[in-house]
């Protein structure tokens, strides 16, 4: 494996983590504020969702991350060895 295929696989891994955090944070409290309101029970509820959902939508984007990347770059028009 190259130098520049390790960072490479290290920024794909970061970004899955990040983006995953970011999007279990927010669904996980957005849809139990919908089902609680701003209660002590909503708190509660959305750190359990969270907890559950961000290693779960982490193996989810790494797993299909190389496909929807093979896919926006087509749509896009940029060739897959440019980007």
């Amino acid at each position: 494996m190259t130098p520049q295929t390790k960072i490479n696989l290290l920024i794909s891994l970061l970004i899955s983590l990040l983006m995953s955090l970011a999007m279990s944070a927010f669904f996980s409290g957005f849809f139990t504020y919908l089902a609680f309101g701003p209660t002590p029970q909503w708190l509660a509820s959305w750190a359990g969702g969270f907890a559950i959902g961000w290693p779960i939508g982490f193996l989810i984007a790494v797993a299909i991350g190389k496909p929807v990347r093979t896919i926006a770059l087509r749509l896009s028009g940029v060739p897959a060895r440019a980007a």
